[in-house]
């Protein structure tokens, strides 16, 4: 009877060392495992906008892993989907689908060229999730949305050009030529650029478009030296600026060039060469040590062991991630965590992140805004102006490299 009670015991001994070692490996019973919410994120990966969109891919990843080590979202982790939308509005819209229809996905950020946030903008509506965007800045995404799911980490094109079309009328002079890429970003950002370059006191006195993926803009170039323009604005993205800058150079042309924060990015350098040198653009983000989490994110990319850079929007796509972590955090403290719930804590909170505190009241675009001036100089985009509060422009003391740190 003694052996009997003595094997017992030892059976139950076993069976708690057992559980005691199964949870020190590991392996936690399912009530301790993690609620994943998903979160989309959909970027030109392959294109034109490829590096880019591998940059801003790369930023948000190490943003998801950063905020799932801290342990900051409780019993919250955050899984990325990541998906190309190769810079075209039918990829874009397939990702966007594919994404939706997975119930776990809660919410996404999605697009770098307006024309695809443009594309996708009814199928965030119509599924009833937040899309932050991280970088598409056309003005109707958010301002003509039919509900309230688009938010934009930057500002619309039309309050940023209110402002930075003071800037080539201080520097270079009145007259002005004007090209697009006659996509609707493209044509949205020269009638702009006329409207408030004319209010200012400016003078159009010619335009053209041109199409993406054109190489040759030798006939409206030198239509555009003969009028004698003061600056040239082009309303475009990347290549097609760099090979324009290029042809201009070639042509002897002297006007500025001057573009719009689709086109400052080190891929235009890389494609530009020396020609890039003296060409001119407004971005809404200052050097990256300016914010208060500028420094350490270059320094944590750097030890991620990415491939790519994280060229010139990597810390608006991490802040992306960070908000959209947050905001699920708090719903799931209120028991809200839905899609309705996460876009319900977007519109109503302030959220920090490496940028500051950002917030996002309607039409949804972020309150936090600036506009900053950079030049291409010695093969850097380098600041050199900053406008205040009411668009004066005001020269700084020292230039500063995008990228420093």
């Amino acid at each position: 009877m003694v052996r009997v009670k003595l094997a017992s015991g030892l059976a139950h001994m076993a069976l708690w060392l057992l559980a005691v070692m199964t949870l020190s490996a590991g392996y936690a019973p399912a009530a301790f495992a993690k609620n994943v919410v998903k979160i989309c994120a959909v970027l030109p990966t392959s294109g034109p906008a490829a590096a880019i969109g591998i940059g801003m891919m790369n930023s948000m990843d190490l943003a998801a892993k950063q905020i799932n080590a801290s342990g900051k979202l409780g019993d919250i982790e955050i899984e990325l989907l990541k998906l190309d939308d190769g810079s075209q509005a039918s990829m874009g819209m397939n990702a966007v689908l594919k994404a939706v229809s997975d119930p776990a996905v809660l919410a996404c950020s999605a697009h770098f060229n307006s024309p695809v946030a443009l594309a996708t903008q009814d199928v965030f509506h119509r599924n009833g999730i937040a899309n932050l965007v991280p970088a598409a800045i056309i003005g109707k995404l958010t301002a003509e949305q039919k509900g309230d799911e688009i938010f934009r980490i930057a500002p619309p094109d039309v309050w940023q050009i209110s402002m930075a079309a003071k800037f080539p009328l201080a520097i270079a002079g009145k007259r002005f030529f004007l090209i697009d890429d006659s996509t609707q970003y493209g044509k949205s950002l020269v009638s702009e650029m006329e409207k408030n370059a004319v209010k200012e006191g400016g003078e159009k006195v010619g335009a053209d478009s041109i199409a993406v993926g054109e190489k040759d803009f030798t006939a409206i170039l030198t239509k555009a030296k003969g009028l004698n323009p003061d600056f040239i604005f082009f309303g475009g993205v990347t290549t097609e600026a760099a090979l324009i800058r290029q042809q201009m150079v070639k042509l002897g042309i002297k006007a500025l060039f001057y573009t719009g924060s689709g086109v400052i990015s080190p891929t235009y350098i890389s494609i530009a060469g020396p020609a890039g040198e003296g060409t001119y653009g407004y971005f809404y983000g200052l050097p990256y040590q300016a914010y208060p989490g500028g420094k350490k994110f270059v320094d944590d990319y750097a030890k991620g062991g990415y491939d790519k850079p994280f060229e010139t929007y990597g810390l608006w796509a991490y802040a992306s991630i960070e908000v959209l972590a947050e905001a699920a955090k708090r719903a799931n403290a209120k028991g809200t965590l839905t899609r309705r719930g996460i876009i319900d804590e977007l519109k109503t909170g302030e959220f920090p992140s490496i940028l500051g505190e950002v917030s996002f009241p309607r039409p949804g675009d972020i309150k936090q805004r600036v506009i900053a001036y950079y030049g291409v100089k010695d093969g850097k985009w380098t600041m050199t102006h900053k406008s205040d509060e009411n668009g004066k422009v005001i020269k700084l003391d020292t230039p500063v490299p995008l990228d420093a740190n």
